[in-house]
């Protein structure tokens, strides 16, 4: 189960990191292009990150004392955000160009996915 759950911590934060990184390769632009791989790192992450609390779920449940529950509030919330994320991706992912504003209300949902992960315990 470890190794599945690091395997899985890796894919979530490679695929996270992907979101940023596609999101700042468009910051110097005038013309900000949603980059085609931002969907698929999103839903990677979160197919990653469902993973990972189903796995952090039945870790508890075998040895309740070694594995604490995740905060299913903040799970709940960081599940929502990612969502809006792949929402926005959805709605611009055929046009020419986004604006600014998108740009960076996907950034900053993104910045506070990964804050609140941060208080995941």
């Amino acid at each position: 189960m470890k190794i599945a759950e690091t395997i899985f911590i890796i894919i979530h934060l490679l695929s996270v990191a992907g979101i940023v990184i596609l999101l700042l390769t468009q910051a110097g632009k005038a013309k900000k292009v949603l980059p085609k791989g931002l969907t698929h790192s999103a839903l990677t992450a979160l197919v990653a990150g469902l993973a990972l609390v189903g796995i952090r779920d039945a870790q508890h449940h075998q040895h309740p004392s070694e594995y604490a529950v995740y905060n299913y509030g903040t799970i709940g919330t960081k599940l929502v955000v990612l969502i809006i994320i792949l929402l926005l991706a959805f709605k611009h992912a055929k046009a020419e160009s986004i604006s600014r504003t998108n740009w960076a209300i996907l950034l900053g949902l993104t910045v506070l996915n990964i804050g609140l992960a941060g208080t995941l315990k």
